[in-house]
């Protein structure tokens, strides 16, 4: 039985399901997977994963740079693959960079293969670059990520595009459920009387442009006076709502609600506004079948691709003016139900089984080749 272990800085919720999902088709190859990571709680032992290790990093602050080391060298014994998370920070990569040359044990980066946050020419940016090549395979988490990699000389072979996603098989079967009485009721209940409703859902801090959006609202509102706008989550730049909230009655913020709570509020919008930073959020926008009206906004994630403009979302220029009118357009012409139905042909193609399989996949041929 082959032998791979994955080793992440920390598992969030939404990935859970799918280590759990890529564990059980490795196993059916007679692949063992093993995952190890640490947790936020440097002081909990706990996984959200009942066969993952936990260990704990420890940490090293170099002015405004912070380095990590993974200790992880007793688990690596006997493994013939392992995936690391492609990052200048984690120490543990160097030495496996290093150790490639020596061993049998393959070695396969998985990420973005840059810091998409930051300018494409900083100075992390371009040491990334020239560490990319040093592994025998690469997870790009999309096609645009695949692209970037070939286009500094990685071989195309030995790059699989994982097509990343999240589970939303949930959401998908919740908003089918959900009726027209609850909905009404629960516009009722917020005060909600219109049918041009837009919402946002998502953390709050400053690359999701919270400020924008509010701007972008007052301006919609004077083309639309029915418009309203709900807003879902916390952070930062959550305070920014609140205020606004407490003036503009048309304005509704519920706090942070997570898995299928935000089913019933994505069911009353037409459209998610979200002008900044892009990511998987994008999925959810699929399953709800609530188009995401962005703008060309340059520090996105890179599922922002998974967006064609005008067939399953809107891509605007970066400019408020155009946005907002982007979006009075969307909630005012028929072209909206050509939207909907990008939106429910997206969801079948970007799921968690795909992204399994792509893994999978990616894990064998890397185990097969020289």
């Amino acid at each position: 039985m082959k032998k791979v272990v994955i080793i992440q800085q920390i598992i969030p919720e939404y990935r859970v399901p799918f280590f759990n999902l890529l564990r059980e088709a490795l196993a059916k190859e007679n692949v063992e997977l093993s995952l190890i990571h640490s947790n936020a709680d440097t002081s909990s032992n706990t996984s959200p994963i009942s066969w993952a290790t936990v260990i704990h990093n420890r940490k090293l602050n170099l002015g405004l740079m912070q380095l990590i080391w993974q200790p992880v060298m007793q688990y690596l014994k006997g493994k013939d693959m392992v995936v690391v998370e492609k990052s200048n920070k984690l120490l543990l990569n160097y030495y496996l960079i290093l150790t490639r040359l020596f061993s049998k044990r393959k070695l396969a980066f998985w990420g973005h293969g840059r810091n998409m946050q930051v300018e494409p020419n900083s100075g992390q940016n371009k040491f990334a670059v020239l560490t990319l090549k040093y592994c025998h395979w690469w997870f790009a988490y999309t096609q645009g990520v695949k692209d970037f990699l070939i286009r500094h000389k990685y071989p195309a072979s030995r790059i699989t595009n994982v097509q990343n996603a999240i589970d939303t098989r949930v959401l998908q079967e919740g908003i089918q459920k959900i009726t027209e009485a609850e909905i009404a009721k629960l516009k009722q209940e917020m005060g909600i009387k219109g049918n041009k409703v837009a919402i946002f859902c998502g953390r709050m801090y400053p690359e999701k442009r919270i400020d924008f959006i509010l701007e972008s609202c007052y301006i919609i509102k004077k083309s639309i006076p029915d418009f309203e706008m709900i807003f879902i989550g916390s952070g930062q730049d959550a305070p920014m709502v609140q205020e606004a909230a407490s003036v503009h009655k048309w304005i509704y913020y519920v706090g942070p609600k997570s898995g299928a709570e935000r089913i019933k509020y994505f069911k009353i919008a037409q459209v998610q506004l979200m002008p900044g930073l892009v990511g998987l959020g994008v999925l959810d926008s699929f399953a709800l079948e609530t188009p995401i009206i962005t703008t060309n906004y340059k520090y996105h994630s890179p599922e922002v691709e998974y967006i064609q403009d005008g067939k399953n979302g809107i891509i605007a220029e970066n400019d408020l003016d155009i946005y907002s009118q982007r979006v009075v357009e969307t909630l005012s012409n028929n072209k909206y139900q050509q939207l909907i139905e990008g939106c429910r042909l997206s969801a079948q193609k970007y799921t968690i089984e795909t992204m399994v399989n792509n893994f999978k996949s990616g894990i064998l041929a890397c185990m097969a080749s020289s």
